[in-house]
């Protein structure tokens, strides 16, 4: 079975085939060739305050351990992962970052995992926020009274998730056991095997509100920055999407693009971006040009620069073996 999983990015990508036999591909190439240089541009530029953003996280969840980590160190760290996570469906991407939080963070496995499982759920934590209200607001659409509901259901899950994570045992009987099957399975195994550190080192991450508000923000910024990315490459591709309409949607389309059955999303992301945005005035078409630049200005370009960061890493390794 561990076998047919390896191969579950297939799925992504046959449904991505399927999906390019849907579109004009002749005028989605004119459509990209035809792109304004200057929003292109703010697109591929806003990449920079997206890792500013998530670099500062690593040194605000690292400073809990008392480490050193520079604020250099923490884009380097952030950065290093990205290219293996860009073309691997497995989680080889957070090998690499628990290393660099080992290596340049000085920090013990189980601290470096816990900083690195934090991260993520963060990001999950504050997309999964954007997606429900998202969501919420286009199953009411229709009623007067939406702003309140999506307001009152955002608040009633926040209130949620900080309880969940700032309860004891609910972090030891949900959250930990879901953190560890999230790892790479050689890694689980030594996490394991140190399961009570694991467990303290990742809830004092999460032991007051204190602690917790700072890497939220930046979590909040992080995802602002990346609507923004997408609303510029609409802009530069001349697609009537509204920046209000990216910021509900947009979300449910990340949480779809994230699910571990292709590689850079291809294949989920186009089919939800038909999905929620398709109508008589954006063609399909269009919206292919819309997803290739998406990716091409924001993982495929961050992958690119996180090359030499992997490779710095890897050499310090290296060196010591």
């Amino acid at each position: 079975m561990r076998r047919v999983g390896s191969f579950t990015f297939i799925l992504g990508l046959v449904l991505f085939a399927v999906l390019l036999r849907t579109v004009d591909l002749d005028a989605s190439w004119a459509i990209l060739k035809s792109a304004d240089a200057f929003w292109a541009f703010l697109a591929f530029l806003f990449l920079l305050p997206e890792v500013f953003f998530k670099a500062l996280r690593l040194k605000v969840l690292c400073r809990i351990f008392k480490s050193r980590l520079s604020f250099a160190e923490g884009n380097l760290i952030y950065l290093s992962g990205q290219p293996l996570a860009a073309v691997t469906p497995a989680k080889l991407g957070d090998i690499v970052r628990v290393l660099g939080l080992k290596r340049w963070g000085g920090m013990r496995l189980t601290g470096a995992f816990a900083v690195h499982a934090a991260d993520k759920v963060y990001d999950l934590l504050v997309l999964g926020l954007f997606a429900a209200s998202g969501l919420m607001v286009v199953l009411g659409q229709d009623t007067h009274e939406t702003p309140a509901l999506v307001a009152l259901v955002g608040i009633a899950l926040g209130i949620l998730a900080m309880a969940l994570f700032l309860n004891p045992q609910w972090m030891r009987a949900y959250v930990r056991p879901a953190l560890l099957a999230l790892a790479p399975q050689k890694l689980s195994k030594q996490l394991r095997t140190h399961g009570g550190e694991f467990y303290a080192d990742l809830l004092s991450i999460f032991q007051s509100f204190n602690r917790v508000l700072p890497p939220l923000a930046l979590s909040v910024g992080a995802w602002t920055t990346v609507w923004l990315r997408a609303w510029f490459c609409a802009l530069a591709l001349g697609i009537p999407l509204s920046f209000g309409r990216l910021v509900l949607l947009y979300p449910v389309v990340v949480v779809i693009e994230f699910i571990p059955v292709t590689l850079l999303g291809f294949g989920t992301r186009e089919a939800a971006l038909f999905l929620f945005f398709a109508s008589a005035a954006i063609s399909k078409s269009a919206l292919m040009s819309f997803s290739l630049l998406n990716v091409l200005a924001g993982p495929l370009f961050t992958s690119l620069i996180g090359i030499p960061c992997a490779l710095r890493l890897s050499a310090h390794f290296e060196e010591k073996t």
